[in-house]
C-alpha cells in the first residue's frame, strides 16, 4: 500500500505559473510542489529531467534548492525540494520582494556579494536555466553568510542540449541569462546594482 502524504491549507505556502507549493508535513525543512494546471506537466517533467542530470553530477547544491524526488500525495504526484529557510526558521523571502524593501547600506553590501557568489556558483556548477528571475529566487540569511537559491525555472530546453555536458557553451549560456537578469534588477533597485559593479570590477 502507498503512503500517502495529506497537504491541508495550513501547509500551503504560495504557487507560480504552473505549480502550488505546499510545506511537508512530515519533515519542516522540505516543500512539495503540486501541478495545478495544464501547461504544468510539461514544466515539471523538463525540471525533474534536468534535476536528475544535475543529481548524476553530485553537484554542491550552492544555488540551488536540492530536490529529491517524487512522492504521492491526496492532490496527486508532488516532488519534494528543501525548504529554504533563514536561520530564524522563517521561510525565507523572494530576490524580488527582498528588492522592494529600503535596504541600509549593509544590507545593500550583502546583498551585492550574494549576487556574486550566486554567479559563481551557476559557473562553477553549470547549472541552466530557462531565465533567471527575482521572483523565482528566495534570499537566505544565515550567520555563515546569506546566499541567493533558485527555485524555480531550471532546466534546459534547447532541442540539443550541448551546454549541459559542455563548460565553454554552459558558461555561454549562464552568461547571456545573467546579463539579462542584472538588466531587471536595474528596474527594480538600481542601488543595488551599483554595489554589484562596484564589487565585481574592484
Amino acid at each position: 500500500m502507498k503512503n500517502i502524504i495529506y497537504l491541508t491549507p495550513e501547509n500551503y505556502i504560495g504557487k507560480g505559473l504552473h505549480r502550488k507549493c505546499y510545506r511537508h508535513p512530515e519533515d519542516q525543512n522540505k516543500c512539495i510542489k503540486i501541478n495545478y494546471n495544464a501547461g504544468a506537466e510539461t514544466e515539471t517533467n523538463r525540471e525533474v529531467k534536468y534535476y536528475n542530470h544535475l543529481l548524476k553530477r553530485h553537484i554542491r547544491w550552492n544555488c540551488l534548492s536540492k530536490y529529491y524526488g517524487p512522492i504521492d500525495t491526496d492532490l496527486g504526484i508532488g516532488h519534494v525540494y528543501d525548504l529554504i529557510r533563514d536561520d530564524n526558521n522563517q521561510i525565507s523571502i523572494s530576490l524580488e520582494n527582498y528588492l522592494k524593501q529600503a535596504l541600509t547600506d549593509k544590507e545593500i553590501t550583502d546583498l551585492a556579494l550574494a549576487l556574486n557568489h550566486l554567479y559563481d556558483a551557476l559557473q562553477k556548477d553549470r547549472i541552466i536555466t530557462m531565465t533567471i528571475k527575482s521572483k523565482n529566487i528566495l534570499y537566505q540569511k544565515r550567520h555563515i553568510g546569506n546566499r541567493l537559491v533558485i527555485i524555480d525555472n531550471i532546466g534546459n530546453a534547447r532541442l540539443i542540449k550541448i551546454d549541459n555536458y559542455c563548460r565553454y557553451f554552459a558558461k555561454r549560456s549562464i552568461d547571456r541569462k545573467w546579463q539579462r537578469f542584472i538588466a531587471s534588477i536595474k528596474k527594480e533597485n538600481s542601488t543595488v546594482l551599483e554595489a554589484y559593479f562596484k564589487l565585481v570590477t574592484k
